[in-house]
């Protein structure tokens, strides 16, 4: 008898060591996550992740554990989680627009979205995330549904916009042009709103947002400062001759000359490296040969930007003459001699050694 009531004892102590004071997540489906949440008269959580994801780990190992978190999705939530590359998490991945890992999703019992957040955080912080659902100047879904009912006011857009940027949300960049509609050029070249011009998503290449940046550059610079507006400007169109450099884009040799007249009137840090661009651009409107020409020239001009070398090797190695191709290779030989960048320095090694021991075996 005693020794049945000792594995009563121990069998207890046992239940009682392994209870879980952290985050209850079921194994429910999402339907019956929303049923289950009704019945109790619960919103529903949900662990938006994927099984390579290191911040989700983290939130699984580490912070949902906690008692304190625990305590507070326990007693609000029915808590469940989706693997966004297995069974429903693909299609709750579109439904919900879940475009980076983890995200976490708070919803009504009809499935409809309450808040929405993006990223793993600590104990406190995800708690103050979540708490946000319960504010409706702060819930994500609450701004949505305002917006699509026609709710235009700079503030509300200023806000909304901001909460879309945290979703990786591609709406972004039309809230962002209605936001740009709603200012005046002074707020446009304010601080506050510099953030619309540096990010790339709100106003990618063409946009009305980066010709008004390019268009006003010089009152950017006294508002904001010279080197930063000048740096963004030259990354710009640095990337716009990149894409070019690859057939992304395709200019004629007249609207080249354009570019060159148009970044030239500027007057940039690195306008002469700028220019240096233009003219490889140029050449490359023309033949291989040319193209081959015009860097062995401009190459060795370039000061501060990167010697674009790897962008047309695998070209010229394989549709150049014979001559262009060890022209190639001389041009290359001299940069690795000059060149102080130590990745840039190896990465031509490699191209160069390519060439040598591919020759050889043939």
């Amino acid at each position: 008898m005693r020794k049945i009531f000792l594995f009563v004892i121990l069998l207890c102590w046992g239940i009682v060591g392994f209870t879980q004071d952290g985050v209850n997540f079921e194994h429910l489906s999402f339907k019956e996550a929303l049923d289950k949440a009704q019945a109790e008269n619960k919103l529903v959580f949900v662990d938006c992740y994927t099984s390579w994801c290191g911040p989700c780990r983290n939130m699984t190992e580490h912070i949902f554990p906690q008692e304190k978190v625990g305590d507070y999705f326990n007693s609000k939530f029915v808590c469940v989680k989706y693997d966004m590359e297995k069974g429903e998490g693909p299609e709750l991945g579109k439904r919900f627009g879940v475009r980076a890992y983890p995200t976490f999703l708070v919803l009504r019992t009809d499935g409809t979205l309450v808040h929405k957040l993006v990223g793993g955080r600590d104990a406190d912080g995800i708690i103050r995330g979540v708490e946000e659902a319960f504010d409706a100047s702060k819930a994500s879904g609450a701004m949505e549904a305002s917006y699509q009912a026609g709710e235009r006011g700079k503030e509300f857009l200023l806000k909304y916009l901001k909460t879309l940027i945290r979703f990786y949300d591609p709406l972004e960049t039309v809230v962002a042009g209605e936001l740009m509609d709603q200012l005046s050029d002074k707020e446009k070249m304010s601080k506050d709103y510099w953030f619309l011009f540096t990010n790339q998503n709100l106003s990618p290449a063409g946009s009305n947002i980066e010709k008004y940046l390019l268009k006003n550059y010089t009152y950017f610079c006294k508002s904001i400062g010279k080197e930063e507006v000048s740096k963004e400007v030259e990354k710009r169109y640095v990337e716009r001759l990149m894409r070019i450099f690859k057939k992304e884009e395709i200019m004629t040799e007249r609207q080249l000359k354009a570019l060159g007249r148009e970044i030239d009137a500027l007057k940039l840090p690195n306008n002469g490296d700028l220019q240096s661009y233009v003219k490889i651009a140029r050449g490359e409107t023309k033949n291989l040969t040319s193209l081959v020409s015009v860097c062995e020239n401009e190459f060795f001009k370039i000061k501060a930007l990167e010697v674009p070398y790897i962008h047309f090797y695998d070209r010229i190695m394989k549709e150049g003459t014979p001559e262009d191709k060890e022209r190639w290779i001389v041009v290359g030989e001299k940069l690795y001699v000059q060149m102080e960048d130590g990745e840039m320095k190896k990465i031509i090694k490699l191209c160069l050694d390519f060439y040598k021991n591919n020759n050889k075996q043939n």
